[in-house]
């Protein structure tokens, strides 16, 4: 497929699809300033030269997003509600379902192209997942530049 035949988005839904804001990015209540994880209290912030991700971080950010769900969803009686979580899961823990939202046309060229490279789009994606999470953040401007791009013609 040649780049003018890409459909055109309106430049709303390109902003939009790039300046979403992080979910559960509200600060939460009760947790011990002093003892906070990085990224428990506030969003993580982009700085140059940093590394990938490290395991404070991401638990830091999960025990933030984990409080923030907590505080929004309705408390049923007798419900069992999972804790907040005081480390990272295991490598080998469970799969977890998650529900995200895909142009249809590229959903349908990916699941092709799986097929033809003899897997599913599941896999495909925890591949794709893994690098991403294991790698180096890139500085927030180059990603915004990196997604807009995604839909705009290159004549």
């Amino acid at each position: 497929m040649s780049t003018s035949e890409i459909p055109q988005r309106s430049r709303s839904h390109r902003r939009r699809m790039v300046t979403a804001k992080a979910a559960m990015t509200r600060r939460p209540e009760g947790v011990d300033e002093a003892h906070a994880l990085p990224g428990e209290l506030e969003p993580l912030e982009w700085t140059p030269n940093r590394g990938p991700i490290t395991e404070q971080e991401a638990l830091g950010v999960l025990r933030r997003r984990r409080r923030n769900e907590l505080n929004q969803a309705p408390k049923r009686e007798g419900a069992k509600r999972p804790e907040v979580p005081s480390e990272l899961p295991a490598e080998d823990s469970r799969k977890v379902p998650v529900v995200n939202r895909f142009p249809a046309r590229y959903l349908a060229m990916a699941h092709a192209r799986a097929e033809v490279e003899g897997t599913n789009l599941t896999a495909i994606l925890e591949e794709m997942l893994v690098k991403y999470a294991t790698g180096k953040p890139t500085r927030p401007q180059t990603v915004s530049r990196r997604l807009l791009s995604l839909y705009t013609r290159k004549d």
